[in-house]
């Protein structure tokens, strides 16, 4: 039934075949005027092309551009076997991504990122999807397909792009309906795992002036995390579901209208669908057992043993592909999307509008102690609808380009939270003096509205040196509303614990939050030669606060400021050895005011803020030494400090046992345990997931054979011993590791047909995507995909 759906959105067909060498930079139209008698010349021979983007939103030479940028078009992500949007972060210098499900996706440049699991937060690394922010975590993951490019910016980009840019932007950029021509294709793959997917597009004229283009990709696969029983004697059975599978499709379909040569109208409908995914799991992750059955922990509360994966009832050591978790997670996940772009050249003025629609809806659950007895079970679902409206006016001069413009943003979100074990365990002796089966559900309403203005200019003060000014001001309006009720019928009737009347009556205004501030931009670039762009910067980039719903939490703590970043960079951007080589660089320091830091205290997912400042370097290389031979390399440095981060704090836990003795900062009081842990401040942490030191490499070589192109390529990454939590705790320290892809791939050249063999983590590397450390209760995290292969067909027709 999914596939038939599927076929109806994407029908049969699809662009240009995977090309024979990987082009590291796409071939385009030249680029509007970067200043008087500066246009941008045409493309260079061989791979290296010019790399069109749309980073000051006009169509710019990605050399000519003063920002640290990263793009990757639709052909190279083909070539990268790349088919999920988290997937391009191996080769983006500084980029980043936690994820241990679909549910949600934590990306991270430069170090910057937001690592809290509720669904109401935002991440200070802004998304865009042609041009449209998606405002929910919940939408940023998905299916990657029909794409025209990726563009990734680093650092603050609250100028132009508004609202949590503050670590800085990744925009993917759908092919549109602009041939008119029928062209399309068909791609087909089958993997490790049964993954299997399908891919198709269509497009063409329909009338004079009227394009329409559909396209759609389908998956399903079974998971890598293999259930596996304890003991079943003992009734240590697990769930039955392997973790880390994949079912979901999605598809869209845009229409291009031509109402004059001079007006265009872009209209497009997206919809996403994911289907009772294996997910909700992870496995049990270094913990050192104490006598009482607890993990050992340091003076903070956390997790401080690196012992690797092990089974969490028996102790001994288990794969990172085991699961014994005894209850079966899921996720279910619906997105759907109306836009429509607007856009007229007026002569001296273009008017720009974009008007967005999204409507998604989150099921997600999960067994989250990785062992087969209930600890911590943890259910969400998350109903979540955004409006948004830009409207844009820009020109150019002989002394400058500007653009002026207006933003809206309004969004709604209904959500749930169902906790039950020993999160709540605290909780319910505080409030009923016993505890057999709690459970708190909880049910949030987050109201939110932003409306902003905007303008940025480019001065040419003479014709190698350009001067930008940027300024936006932002206004926020949130209003919370919220309900938590602990059920526990053994022991007594239900009870409200928290609500948005119990906070305001201690802390009046704490349900709202009304935030003015301001972004700027400040560049100077200097333009010696068309192949030289040297560039320095001042940015600040800010985000607003909001609230950490958790079980236990109080009126004083559940609302958090918000942060503000001073970025202050340098860089050059170069063509060399006659146009061959591209060979950028950068170097930033970060200056954070009110940092907003992810820590579970008590047990709690707080967010608090505290100052923190970050200084680091990158540098790329795009080679192409010939029309043989493709290289890309990419390095990174980085060091970062956050003033103070919350601990643990106070932490209550089960007896495991009868007479379970006392350990370290645990004290059995008689059925439970109550551990107070003597630092509740953890100073001068590093970013997660900002390795000190980190290397993209990319090579790819091709050669003419049999009526085709034969081509063959590696790729991959290394990086730097890292934590994977900004709380810093031991176990979270994930080791030094690289990762290498290879692929081969043949191209007939009649046809355009081409068939790809891929093998993704060739040498079998474990490394884990995600780590949660929960105190005494030990670690939980979930591992990558080990050693996976397949081959990919792809049938392109058309012009």
């Amino acid at each position: 039934m999914r596939l038939a759906k599927f076929f109806l959105v994407a029908a049969t067909a699809a662009p240009v075949a995977l090309v024979p060498q990987l082009a590291l930079a796409q071939s385009a139209s030249q680029a509007g005027p970067s200043g008087p008698g500066r246009e941008a010349g045409p493309a260079s021979s061989g791979a290296i092309g010019q790399i069109i983007v749309t980073a000051n939103k006009r169509d710019e030479n990605v050399q000519d551009v003063p920002i640290s940028i990263t793009a990757y078009s639709g052909d190279q992500l083909n070539a990268l076997g790349i088919t999920d949007t988290t997937g391009i972060t191996e080769q983006i210098p500084a980029l980043r991504v936690n994820q241990w499900s679909p549910s949600l996706t934590i990306f991270s440049l430069r170090g910057v990122s937001q690592s809290n699991f509720t669904d109401n937060l935002e991440a200070p690394v802004a998304v865009y999807f042609d041009n449209a922010y998606m405002g929910s975590i919940n939408g940023v993951s998905g299916q990657l397909f029909d794409i025209e490019r990726v563009e990734v910016l680093r650092g603050p980009q609250g100028t132009l792009f508004g609202r949590n840019a503050t670590g800085g932007l990744i925009h993917y950029l759908s092919r549109k309906a602009d041939r008119d021509a029928p062209n399309g294709y068909v791609e087909a793959g089958y993997g490790s795992y049964n993954d299997v997917f399908v891919e198709a597009a269509l497009g063409g004229a329909i009338a004079e002036g009227l394009r329409v283009r559909a396209a759609g990709r389908f998956e399903q696969a079974d998971g890598y995390v293999i259930s596996t029983d304890t003991d079943p004697d003992a009734g240590l059975v697990a769930s039955g579901q392997d973790l880390g599978g994949k079912d979901g499709w999605a598809g869209r379909i845009t229409a291009q209208w031509d109402l004059s040569p001079d007006v265009q109208i872009n209209l497009w409908y997206k919809h996403a669908e994911d289907n009772r995914v294996d997910t909700g799991g992870y496995v049990f992750d270094n913990c050192e057992f104490l006598a009482n059955g607890y993990c050992s922990v340091d003076r903070t509360g956390l997790t401080n043993s690196q012992n690797g994966v092990i089974n969490g009832i028996t102790g001994e050591p288990a794969s990172p592909f085991q699961n014994f978790s005894d209850r079966a997670g899921y996720l279910d996940r619906t997105v759907d999307i109306y836009q429509a772009d607007l856009e007229a050249d007026l002569g001296d003025v273009t008017v720009t509008s974009i008007t967005n629609f999204t409507d998604l809806y989150k099921a997600y659950g999960e067994d989250g102690d990785a062992i087969p007895a209930l600890v911590i079970n943890f259910d969400n679902t998350n109903s979540y609808e955004q409006f948004s409206q830009e409207l844009r006016l820009s020109g150019n001069a002989d002394f400058m380009n500007w653009q002026v413009g207006a933003y809206y943003l309004d969004m709604d979100m209904l959500g749930t939270i169902t906790l039950q074990g020993v999160p709540v365990l605290g909780l319910a002796l505080d409030v009923n003096g016993d505890a057999v089966d709690p459970i708190i559900n909880q049910t949030y309403g987050i109201n939110s509205e932003n409306w902003s203005v905007f303008g940025q200019a480019d001065f040419f003060l003479s014709d190698e040196l350009t001067f930008t000014a940027g300024l936006r001001y932002s206004e926020d309006s949130k209003n919370l509303d919220y309900l938590a009720v602990l059920s526990d019928p053994a022991v007594a009737e239900d009870l409200i614990t928290g609500s948005s009347a119990m906070f305001e009556a201690t802390v009046p205004g704490v349900n709202d939050i009304a935030y003015g501030d301001w972004a700027a931009r400040a560049v100077l670039s200097y333009e010696p030669s068309e192949d030289l762009l040297l560039f320095a910067s001042w940015n600040r980039g800010i985000k607003g606060g909001n609230w950490s719903l958790g079980a236990d939490v109080t009126a004083t703590e559940i609302k958090h400021g918000a942060e503000t970043l001073n970025s202050f960079e340098a860089g050059f951007k170069s063509t060399l050895a006659n146009g061959t080589l591209r060979l950028n660089g950068t170097l930033y320091h970060y200056i954070y005011d009110d940092y907003q830091a992810f820590a579970l205290t008590s047990a709690v997912p707080f967010v608090s803020n505290s100052d923190a400042h970050s200084t680091g370097a990158e540098l790329e290389a795009f080679w192409s030494p010939s029309p043989r031979f493709d290289a890309v390399l990419g390095a990174t440095w980085q060091t970062s400090s956050i003033d103070e981060v919350r601990g643990v704090g106070e932490q209550v836990g089960p007896e495991f046992f009868p007479g379970a003795p006392d350990a370290e900062y645990c004290a059995n009081q008689g059925g439970f345990f109550y551990c107070d842990y003597p630092d509740d401040i953890i100073e001068n942490a590093e970013f997660a997931n900002a390795p000190r030191f980190s290397f993209n490499y990319l090579l790819r070589y091709n050669v003419d054979v049999a009526g085709g192109n034969f081509a063959a390529q590696v790729d991959g990454a290394w990086y730097d011993d890292q934590y994977l939590e900004v709380t810093n705790g031991l176990s979270s320290l994930q080791p030094a590791y690289n990762v290498t892809n290879a692929s081969l791939a043949y191209e007939e050249a009649s046809t355009g047909i081409s068939v790809q063999g891929w093998v993704k983590n060739l040498f079998d590397k474990e490394y884990r995507a995600y780590t949660l450390n929960l105190g005494i209760l030990g670690t939980t995290s979930f591992f990558a995909q080990p050693r996976t292969y397949g081959v990919t067909v792809r049938v392109p027709f058309g012009t």
